[in-house]
């Protein structure tokens, strides 16, 4: 009996100590990204004796101490799960900010070397050729201001074509850690179903894979399903990207001008809801492309409409009929748009006159100047600078709505992220208050022991010999 009672307070001793190593554990990784602090179940040991028609008539059942049953961690899944689906529309909206703001650089509006500005001066430019169309120095500013229209739009058209290619570059670099962090979430998958199978708790292993998913919330929503085995499969849609100790990799396809994301060894489209890919394959795809056809629209409805009255009338030099049926505008293979470089170097040949040889006539330059009224945009429903204005109007109320959607979202997952602190994260004075709690325990078995070790010494010093 009095070994049995070095045994329950030796069982003691050991479960006291796995509680303070655990104490220590939590407090080493107080500050630890995505750790969960860790308790002790302690749980009493099978007490004597057994319950049998044999039993020993001694009274019962002794205590014969106890045992650490397992070592879990504190962490509530629900919050878990309503972090990662708010972190998914936080990474859209943070990812549209970037690009809105950059689209805002790009027009630069309002401001005096903004499109807006410049189509006023080249409306203006035109007035004043009206008022003096004999003037070569109003036709020279009037060169002048066409010219620097015309590189603004140039320089707005070749600047979202590189956002557009900045887009799939981004798309590119986080479908690329998309894959990375499959296939970390695969080999922890690996290390904890191992841990699992012998009977241990893989907790630490637990809290990266948990770290893992809520950086992969950011780029894309993913359903995860936990395995009986420990493991998490998740999915694009019906598609795996994690299938226990197997990633599958994504990458990025660009057909037509179009980005998708689709499967590496099969080639079908992936399934990509929510998270920032989500925003970069619609800014890709839908935006940029549809404020450069709003632009290129400027741009042709400038040059349609201006060479269509530019051509019926003659120069300061023409003298004769019929007209010589230059153009104002011309538009390059490339797309740019430039004014016609016989007018660049002789001004005199813009033809503002509607008859030759009379210098004074200034009927086309009129009927040019008065296109800043004509309803030539939007199905003949909007002047040129209405529809620059409105695409600026809409360009702000896009950017302002996803700054006020990431303000909100920013809101909304640091609140979850603080209720999941309160339950998971690391209380330094709480792990104090254990350490000494469980040092006293401690302290208590270990005199238990030497009780038990003095009252061995005096049965087998103390009794004699026995039959002396």
């Amino acid at each position: 009996m009095s070994f049995r009672a070095l045994e329950t307070a030796y069982r003691g001793l050991i479960s006291q100590q796995r509680a303070v190593d655990t104490s220590n554990h939590n407090v080493a990784n107080a500050n630890t990204p995505g750790f969960s602090r860790q308790r002790v179940l302690f749980t009493p040991t099978a007490p004597y004796t057994v319950p049998a028609f044999n039993r020993s008539a001694l009274a019962g059942q002794v205590g014969t101490g106890a045992t650490v049953a397992a070592i879990t961690r504190v962490r509530e899944y629900v919050f878990d799960f309503q972090l990662r689906v708010q972190s998914e529309a936080l990474g859209d909206a943070s990812t549209r900010v970037t690009t809105y703001t950059q689209l805002e650089g790009i027009f630069n509006e309002p401001g005096e070397n903004g499109l807006g500005a410049l189509l006023d001066r080249f409306w203006r430019t035109w007035q004043a050729v009206t008022n003096q169309p004999e003037d070569l120095a109003a036709r020279a500013s009037l060169v002048q201001e066409s010219t620097t229209l015309a590189a603004n739009i140039n320089r707005i058209r070749q600047q979202l074509g590189q956002l557009q290619e900045d887009l799939v570059q981004k798309l590119t670099l986080q479908t690329g850690e998309v894959n990375s962090i499959a296939e970390r979430v695969a080999a922890l998958n690996a290390q904890i179903t191992a841990a699992i199978a012998t009977g241990q708790n893989p907790n630490d292993l637990a809290d990266q894979r948990d770290l893992l998913l809520d950086q992969l919330a950011q780029f894309t929503g993913v359903t995860a399903r936990p395995l009986p085995n420990g493991a998490v499969n998740l999915y694009l849609g019906g598609d795996p990207l994690v299938d226990q100790d197997q990633a599958f990799a994504l990458k990025v396809d660009v057909s037509g001008g179009t980005a998708s994301i689709v499967w590496q060894a099969s080639g079908g489209a992936a399934a990509i809801q929510r998270g920032s890919l989500t925003a970069l394959l619609d800014l890709h795809n839908t935006v940029v492309p549809g404020l450069l056809a709003q632009v290129e629209g400027i741009r042709d409805a400038l040059k349609t409409e201006v060479n269509a009255l530019h051509q019926t009338g003659y120069g300061l030099t023409d003298t004769s009929p019929p007209p010589p049926a230059r153009d104002f505008f011309e538009v390059l293979p490339s797309g740019d748009l430039r004014v016609n470089p016989v007018l660049v170097s002789d001004p005199a040949l813009i033809a503002a006159s509607s008859t030759p040889g009379t210098p004074g006539n200034n009927d086309v330059a009129r009927q040019i100047a008065d296109l800043r009224y004509a309803l030539v945009m939007n199905g003949n429903t909007a002047t040129v600078n209405d529809f620059y204005n409105a695409l600026i109007a809409k360009l702000g109320g896009d950017s302002r709505q996803a700054q006020v959607a990431k303000e909100n979202q920013e809101t909304l997952v640091q609140a979850i992220d603080r209720q999941r602190q309160e339950i998971s994260a690391v209380s330094i004075d709480e792990e104090m208050a254990n350490l000494v709690k469980f040092q006293h325990a401690y302290q208590a078995a270990a005199r238990a022991i030497t009780a038990v070790d003095e009252m061995l010494d005096r049965i087998i010093n103390g009794m004699g010999i026995v039959g002396r």
